[in-house]
């Protein structure tokens, strides 16, 4: 949705009125791409306290089906200009597809933590490839069938899914029959993201990481568009490209880069680079360059990613992790629906400035993590 919704809305397609400027658009836009993360952030923590009570099986499957539900929304919103529409649709498949904390989970359940890293970000290139092949196919159905057509591919799509899921994911977590679930609890767990001192730094720098790393995902579309006046094609085409990137990262260069430098020091690395190369992305006037600074700042960036789960992962037992990365993930789309809206805002001032805000922002985090594993 992030591929489409940016041509979908900046250009007079219905869904905002024709004499809408730029930044009324971005703002629109900003606000939207918002809340699906939002649902997430709503979502998680729930999620991720209901499999460690009833298992992940079960939980991943109704998360599914409600998830199937909310792109038949998100396509009838499109279908009929309906912005409220398409806003309820990408809530309901948010607060649904949080359960990729559930996944996480399952991972830490079945893995060591030193196999960790290279199995939380093959988590993290399975969604690359998804990135690489949804925008390409749906670009070019939205371009020549129209902008729900996608969506509603993703019906059938997720059906399957919900069928392989039941007849072949394996339980990796018995259900606990002796503990109570309270869904006051479980949003209220959300709040030892604060209270608890072991790990309280690590969510913190996870957070500052993600608002960074999501925002530059989101925005450098937009800056596509109005730098280059691509559209939903070309769009689309250049950010599977770096979708590929970021997947050739995860299954070969993380794995081996983890083993030689450390994971601490990997994550250092990869801040500071994926922050100086998003800056470096507003600097050159031919288009080709995205594939030097934005392939940079995907591939350190996607390294990053996939490290910050891992580092919090590794510090908590196997009873705590489906509330830790319930509350990681709560965290990560939490920040990530923020900078959907600071970078709409900062869109509306000049279109280049989130890209060198949020550069800014994650070099300084990984000075602060430098300085955190230092001492």
């Amino acid at each position: 949705m992030i591929t489409l919704f940016a041509p979908m809305l900046m250009g007079n397609n219905g869904f905002v009125p024709d004499g809408a400027s730029l930044g009324q658009r971005s703002v629109v836009l900003g606000l939207l791409l918002a809340i699906y993360p939002l649902g997430q952030f709503v979502g998680s923590p729930i999620l991720g306290a209901l499999s460690d009570r009833y298992g992940r099986r079960p939980v991943l499957v109704v998360s599914l089906l409600v998830t199937v539900l909310g792109y038949a929304v998100i396509a009838l919103g499109i279908e009929w200009r309906s912005i409220v529409l398409l806003g309820s649709g990408c809530l309901i498949g948010g607060l649904a597809e949080s359960n990729i904390a559930i996944a996480q989970s399952a991972i830490s359940d079945m893995s060591s933590p030193d196999e960790r890293p290279r199995l939380f970000a093959w988590t993290y290139s399975s969604s690359s490839l998804g990135y690489i092949a949804g925008p390409v196919v749906g670009g070019q159905m939205a371009l020549h069938l129209g902008w729900s057509v996608p969506f509603w591919l993703m019906v059938p799509l997720l059906v399957a899914t919900l069928i392989w899921t039941w007849f072949r994911f394996a339980e990796t977590h018995a259900a606990d029959r002796q503990a109570d679930f309270s869904l006051f609890a479980a949003m209220t767990n959300l709040s030892t993201v604060f209270t608890d001192e072991s790990i309280r730094r690590l969510y913190l720098l996870n957070f500052l990481i993600y608002l960074a790393l999501f925002g530059y995902f989101r925005m450098v579309l937009v800056y596509l568009v109005d730098r280059w006046d691509t559209g939903v094609d070309q769009t689309t085409l250049i950010y599977s490209g770096l979708a590929l990137i970021s997947a050739i990262t995860s299954f070969f260069i993380m794995a081996p880069l983890t083993r030689r430098m450390g994971l601490n020091r990997l994550a250092i690395t990869a801040c500071i680079a994926a922050g100086a190369a998003m800056i470096a992305i507003t600097v050159p006037s031919q288009i080709g360059s995205i594939w030097i600074t934005g392939g940079l700042t995907t591939m350190m960036g996607t390294i990053a990613l996939a490290a910050c789960p891992t580092i919090l992962s590794n510090a908590v037992s196997l009873e705590r992790q489906g509330r830790v990365m319930g509350n990681n993930q709560a965290i990560q789309v939490g920040a990530e629906s923020l900078s959907a809206m600071i970078g709409g805002a900062l869109a509306a001032v000049t279109i280049p400035l989130p890209l060198i805000v949020f550069g800014i922002f994650l070099i300084i985090c990984g000075g602060l993590l430098l300085r955190d594993f230092a001492a």
